[in-house]
Protein backbone atom coordinates (compact mmCIF):
# COMPACT_ATOMS: atom_id res chain seq x y z
CA UNK A 1 0.00 0.00 0.00
CA UNK A 2 1.22 3.46 -0.94
CA UNK A 3 1.35 5.81 1.64
CA UNK A 4 -0.43 8.72 1.92
CA UNK A 5 2.24 12.07 1.22
CA UNK A 6 -0.81 14.24 1.56
CA UNK A 7 -1.65 12.59 5.28
CA UNK A 8 -0.53 15.34 8.04
CA UNK A 9 1.23 12.36 10.08
CA UNK A 10 3.33 11.78 6.95
CA UNK A 11 4.13 15.52 6.86
CA UNK A 12 5.17 15.83 10.46
CA UNK A 13 6.96 13.02 10.12
CA UNK A 14 9.19 14.78 6.68
CA UNK A 15 9.31 17.99 9.02
CA UNK A 16 10.78 16.27 11.95
CA UNK A 17 13.12 14.27 9.68
CA UNK A 18 14.60 17.41 7.62
CA UNK A 19 14.37 19.10 10.91
CA UNK A 20 16.42 16.29 13.05
CA UNK A 21 18.71 16.10 9.95
CA UNK A 22 19.69 19.87 9.87
CA UNK A 23 20.46 19.99 13.15
CA UNK A 24 22.75 16.39 13.64
CA UNK A 25 24.65 17.28 10.20
CA UNK A 26 24.74 20.88 9.13
CA UNK A 27 24.12 22.80 12.47
CA UNK A 28 24.69 21.77 16.05
CA UNK A 29 21.64 23.37 18.21
CA UNK A 30 24.56 24.62 20.28
CA UNK A 31 25.45 26.97 17.44
CA UNK A 32 21.65 27.84 16.99
CA UNK A 33 20.91 28.83 20.93
CA UNK A 34 24.62 31.09 20.41
CA UNK A 35 23.06 32.90 17.41
CA UNK A 36 19.70 33.28 19.44
CA UNK A 37 21.47 34.30 22.58
CA UNK A 38 23.58 37.10 20.26
CA UNK A 39 20.24 38.46 18.50
CA UNK A 40 19.51 42.24 18.80
CA UNK A 41 16.38 42.95 20.48
CA UNK A 42 16.09 46.24 17.88
CA UNK A 43 16.08 44.26 15.28
CA UNK A 44 13.66 41.63 16.51
CA UNK A 45 10.89 44.17 17.32
CA UNK A 46 11.28 46.23 14.07
CA UNK A 47 10.85 42.15 12.46
CA UNK A 48 7.86 42.13 14.72
CA UNK A 49 6.22 45.18 14.46
CA UNK A 50 6.29 44.34 10.43
CA UNK A 51 3.88 41.61 10.98
CA UNK A 52 0.83 43.57 11.72
CA UNK A 53 1.73 45.53 8.36
CA UNK A 54 1.39 41.95 6.60
CA UNK A 55 -1.39 41.18 8.22
CA UNK A 56 -3.24 44.40 6.84
CA UNK A 57 -1.94 43.96 3.55
CA UNK A 58 -3.08 40.37 3.12
CA UNK A 59 -6.60 41.63 4.41
CA UNK A 60 -6.72 44.14 1.61
CA UNK A 61 -5.42 42.15 -0.87
CA UNK A 62 -7.94 39.33 -0.25
CA UNK A 63 -10.72 42.10 0.44
CA UNK A 64 -10.51 43.49 -3.18
CA UNK A 65 -11.36 39.79 -4.82
CA UNK A 66 -13.83 39.08 -2.21
CA UNK A 67 -15.40 42.67 -3.42
CA UNK A 68 -15.35 42.11 -6.61
CA UNK A 69 -16.40 38.32 -6.65
CA UNK A 70 -18.87 37.91 -3.69
CA UNK A 71 -20.21 41.83 -3.00
CA UNK A 72 -22.54 40.31 -0.63
CA UNK A 73 -19.68 38.74 1.83
CA UNK A 74 -19.73 41.40 4.83
CA UNK A 75 -16.51 43.12 6.19
CA UNK A 76 -16.72 41.10 9.07
CA UNK A 77 -16.76 37.45 7.24
CA UNK A 78 -13.97 38.54 5.30
CA UNK A 79 -11.78 39.14 8.57
CA UNK A 80 -12.92 35.61 9.66
CA UNK A 81 -12.31 33.86 6.53
CA UNK A 82 -8.68 35.44 6.36
CA UNK A 83 -7.84 33.97 9.93
CA UNK A 84 -9.52 30.60 9.31
CA UNK A 85 -7.15 30.23 6.49
CA UNK A 86 -4.27 31.14 8.85
CA UNK A 87 -5.38 28.34 11.12
CA UNK A 88 -5.79 25.71 8.25
CA UNK A 89 -2.82 26.47 6.72
CA UNK A 90 -0.90 25.97 10.24
CA UNK A 91 -1.80 22.51 9.98
CA UNK A 92 -0.73 22.08 6.03
CA UNK A 93 1.91 21.53 3.83
CA UNK A 94 2.79 25.06 1.71
CA UNK A 95 -0.27 26.38 4.41
CA UNK A 96 -2.58 25.04 1.51
CA UNK A 97 -5.05 24.92 3.81
CA UNK A 98 -5.40 28.53 3.13
CA UNK A 99 -7.77 27.75 0.19
CA UNK A 100 -10.76 26.37 3.08
CA UNK A 101 -10.74 30.22 3.59
CA UNK A 102 -14.26 30.17 3.31
CA UNK A 103 -15.48 26.96 5.18
CA UNK A 104 -17.03 29.31 7.62
CA UNK A 105 -19.67 31.08 5.28
CA UNK A 106 -23.16 30.31 5.14
CA UNK A 107 -22.93 30.35 1.48
CA UNK A 108 -20.74 30.56 -2.13
CA UNK A 109 -18.48 28.19 -0.26
CA UNK A 110 -17.31 26.93 -3.64
CA UNK A 111 -17.18 30.95 -4.92
CA UNK A 112 -14.60 31.52 -1.65
CA UNK A 113 -12.49 28.52 -2.43
CA UNK A 114 -11.77 29.36 -6.35
CA UNK A 115 -11.06 33.24 -5.00
CA UNK A 116 -8.96 32.02 -2.02
CA UNK A 117 -6.91 30.15 -4.92
CA UNK A 118 -6.75 32.80 -7.26
CA UNK A 119 -5.21 34.53 -4.39
CA UNK A 120 -2.54 32.30 -3.40
CA UNK A 121 -1.51 31.59 -6.75
CA UNK A 122 -1.06 35.74 -7.52
CA UNK A 123 1.04 35.51 -4.40
CA UNK A 124 2.60 32.69 -5.67
CA UNK A 125 3.80 34.03 -8.58
CA UNK A 126 5.53 37.17 -6.74
CA UNK A 127 7.20 35.14 -5.17
CA UNK A 128 8.74 32.82 -8.00
CA UNK A 129 9.14 35.68 -10.09
CA UNK A 130 11.26 37.83 -8.02
CA UNK A 131 13.12 34.99 -6.25
CA UNK A 132 13.61 33.60 -9.90
CA UNK A 133 15.18 37.53 -10.71
CA UNK A 134 17.48 36.81 -7.27
CA UNK A 135 18.60 33.46 -8.22
CA UNK A 136 19.81 34.77 -11.64
CA UNK A 137 22.17 37.21 -9.40
CA UNK A 138 23.07 34.86 -6.91
CA UNK A 139 23.61 31.38 -9.60
CA UNK A 140 23.33 32.50 -12.98
CA UNK A 141 22.89 28.80 -13.60
CA UNK A 142 19.18 29.30 -12.59
CA UNK A 143 18.04 30.74 -15.48
CA UNK A 144 15.80 28.41 -16.16
CA UNK A 145 13.30 28.81 -12.96
CA UNK A 146 13.10 32.40 -14.36
CA UNK A 147 11.90 30.71 -18.08
CA UNK A 148 9.67 28.60 -16.15
CA UNK A 149 8.11 31.66 -14.55
CA UNK A 150 7.79 33.84 -17.14
CA UNK A 151 6.08 31.16 -19.48
CA UNK A 152 3.52 30.71 -16.73
CA UNK A 153 2.60 34.31 -16.19
CA UNK A 154 2.32 35.24 -19.73
CA UNK A 155 0.08 32.16 -20.40
CA UNK A 156 -2.44 33.25 -17.32
CA UNK A 157 -2.48 36.32 -18.96
CA UNK A 158 -3.63 34.64 -22.53
CA UNK A 159 -6.04 32.95 -20.62
CA UNK A 160 -7.31 35.48 -18.53
CA UNK A 161 -7.93 37.60 -21.68
CA UNK A 162 -9.55 34.91 -23.47
CA UNK A 163 -7.68 35.63 -26.57
CA UNK A 164 -8.35 32.07 -28.41
CA UNK A 165 -9.46 30.17 -25.81
CA UNK A 166 -9.38 26.34 -26.44
CA UNK A 167 -12.79 24.81 -26.82
CA UNK A 168 -11.25 22.69 -23.55
CA UNK A 169 -10.87 25.55 -21.56
CA UNK A 170 -13.61 27.51 -21.92
CA UNK A 171 -16.41 25.78 -19.45
CA UNK A 172 -13.61 25.58 -16.99
CA UNK A 173 -13.09 29.23 -17.58
CA UNK A 174 -17.08 29.79 -17.37
CA UNK A 175 -17.04 27.59 -14.21
CA UNK A 176 -14.08 28.94 -12.78
CA UNK A 177 -16.48 32.04 -11.16
CA UNK A 178 -13.75 34.37 -11.53
CA UNK A 179 -14.60 36.35 -14.68
CA UNK A 180 -16.85 38.82 -12.04
CA UNK A 181 -13.66 40.02 -10.56
CA UNK A 182 -12.95 42.42 -13.11
CA UNK A 183 -8.84 44.32 -13.77
CA UNK A 184 -9.36 46.53 -11.28
CA UNK A 185 -9.64 43.91 -8.16
CA UNK A 186 -6.24 41.81 -10.09
CA UNK A 187 -4.68 44.95 -10.62
CA UNK A 188 -5.11 45.58 -6.86
CA UNK A 189 -4.63 41.97 -5.28
CA UNK A 190 -0.93 41.87 -7.49
CA UNK A 191 0.20 44.88 -6.18
CA UNK A 192 -0.64 44.08 -2.66
CA UNK A 193 1.06 40.66 -3.23
CA UNK A 194 4.14 42.78 -4.66
CA UNK A 195 4.07 45.29 -1.21
CA UNK A 196 3.65 42.06 0.75
CA UNK A 197 6.52 40.03 -0.41
CA UNK A 198 8.80 43.06 -0.28
CA UNK A 199 7.50 43.25 3.67
CA UNK A 200 8.52 39.32 3.69
CA UNK A 201 11.99 39.85 2.37
CA UNK A 202 12.71 43.01 4.68
CA UNK A 203 11.34 41.33 7.49
CA UNK A 204 14.13 38.34 6.75
CA UNK A 205 16.66 40.59 6.81
CA UNK A 206 15.58 42.09 9.79
CA UNK A 207 16.13 38.80 11.33
CA UNK A 208 19.79 38.38 9.59
CA UNK A 209 20.68 42.01 10.76
CA UNK A 210 19.67 40.58 14.30
CA UNK A 211 22.55 38.50 14.88
CA UNK A 212 25.38 40.58 13.01
CA UNK A 213 26.38 42.30 9.65
CA UNK A 214 24.28 40.41 6.62
CA UNK A 215 26.37 40.36 3.44
CA UNK A 216 24.93 42.20 0.62
CA UNK A 217 24.27 39.37 -1.75
CA UNK A 218 21.45 38.54 1.22
CA UNK A 219 19.24 41.06 -0.29
CA UNK A 220 18.87 38.91 -3.55
CA UNK A 221 19.41 35.81 -2.24
CA UNK A 222 16.11 36.15 0.45
CA UNK A 223 13.88 36.33 -2.53
CA UNK A 224 15.19 33.06 -3.98
CA UNK A 225 15.17 31.08 -0.75
CA UNK A 226 11.41 31.73 -0.52
CA UNK A 227 10.78 30.86 -3.95
CA UNK A 228 12.75 28.02 -3.34
CA UNK A 229 10.21 27.16 -0.56
CA UNK A 230 7.27 27.70 -2.94
CA UNK A 231 8.68 25.30 -5.07
CA UNK A 232 8.76 22.49 -2.37
CA UNK A 233 6.04 22.16 0.01
CA UNK A 234 6.71 18.73 1.05
CA UNK A 235 6.36 19.07 5.09
CA UNK A 236 4.01 20.36 7.78
CA UNK A 237 3.91 24.13 8.34
CA UNK A 238 7.06 24.07 5.61
CA UNK A 239 9.46 23.25 8.42
CA UNK A 240 12.77 21.92 7.62
CA UNK A 241 12.13 22.73 4.34
CA UNK A 242 12.19 26.90 5.23
CA UNK A 243 15.22 26.32 7.13
CA UNK A 244 17.42 23.92 4.20
CA UNK A 245 16.43 26.62 1.66
CA UNK A 246 17.50 29.26 4.09
CA UNK A 247 21.26 27.70 4.68
CA UNK A 248 21.24 26.23 0.85
CA UNK A 249 20.78 29.80 -0.73
CA UNK A 250 21.52 32.06 1.69
CA UNK A 251 24.83 30.02 2.52
CA UNK A 252 26.05 31.06 -1.07
CA UNK A 253 26.18 34.19 -0.03
CA UNK A 254 28.56 33.82 3.23
CA UNK A 255 25.42 34.46 5.43
CA UNK A 256 26.27 31.34 8.62
CA UNK A 257 23.78 28.09 8.32
CA UNK A 258 23.44 29.30 12.61
CA UNK A 259 21.71 32.82 11.28
CA UNK A 260 19.84 31.72 8.43
CA UNK A 261 18.09 29.06 10.49
CA UNK A 262 17.57 31.57 13.45
CA UNK A 263 15.91 33.95 10.98
CA UNK A 264 13.93 31.24 9.55
CA UNK A 265 12.52 29.98 12.54
CA UNK A 266 12.07 33.73 13.79
CA UNK A 267 10.08 34.25 10.77
CA UNK A 268 7.77 31.03 11.08
CA UNK A 269 6.96 32.35 14.75
CA UNK A 270 6.10 35.62 13.37
CA UNK A 271 4.11 34.95 10.24
CA UNK A 272 2.76 31.51 10.59
CA UNK A 273 2.86 30.11 13.75
CA UNK A 274 1.22 33.27 15.94
CA UNK A 275 -1.71 34.34 12.71
CA UNK A 276 -1.86 30.42 12.72
CA UNK A 277 -2.70 30.00 16.20
CA UNK A 278 -5.06 33.36 16.35
CA UNK A 279 -6.86 31.52 13.27
CA UNK A 280 -7.89 28.14 14.59
CA UNK A 281 -9.06 29.99 17.61
CA UNK A 282 -11.46 31.93 15.38
CA UNK A 283 -11.87 28.34 13.21
CA UNK A 284 -13.26 26.86 16.73
CA UNK A 285 -15.90 29.58 17.01
CA UNK A 286 -17.08 29.79 13.82
CA UNK A 287 -17.38 25.83 13.81
CA UNK A 288 -19.29 26.24 17.40
CA UNK A 289 -21.32 29.11 15.98
CA UNK A 290 -22.20 27.06 12.81
CA UNK A 291 -23.12 24.21 14.91
CA UNK A 292 -24.99 26.24 17.60
CA UNK A 293 -27.26 27.38 14.79
CA UNK A 294 -28.37 24.10 13.28
CA UNK A 295 -28.91 22.37 16.27
CA UNK A 296 -32.30 21.06 15.99
CA UNK A 297 -33.62 22.98 19.70
CA UNK A 298 -32.34 25.68 18.40
CA UNK A 299 -34.61 25.33 15.08
CA UNK A 300 -37.70 24.71 17.01
CA UNK A 301 -37.04 27.11 19.09
CA UNK A 302 -36.73 29.38 16.23
CA UNK A 303 -40.44 28.13 15.49
CA UNK A 304 -41.85 29.61 18.76
CA UNK A 305 -43.67 32.82 18.49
Amino acid sequence: MRPDLKHPGIRLAVASALLFALLRWILPPADLLAAAAAAQPRWLLLAASLTPIGLLIQWWKWRRLVQAGLPGIGEGDIVQSLFTGFGLGLLTPGRLGELGRAVGWQGDRLRGTMLATADRLVSSFVTLWVGALGALYVAPVLWGMWAVGAGAVVGLAWYRFGHRIPRRLAPWRRLSMLTDVGWQGWVGNASAAVLFNLLFFLQMFCLLRSTGPVPEGAIMAIPAMFALKTLLPISLMDLGVREGAAVGVLGTVGVGAATAVHASLMLFCLNVLAPGVVGLLVLSLVTRRNQFSTHPKRVEFAHVR
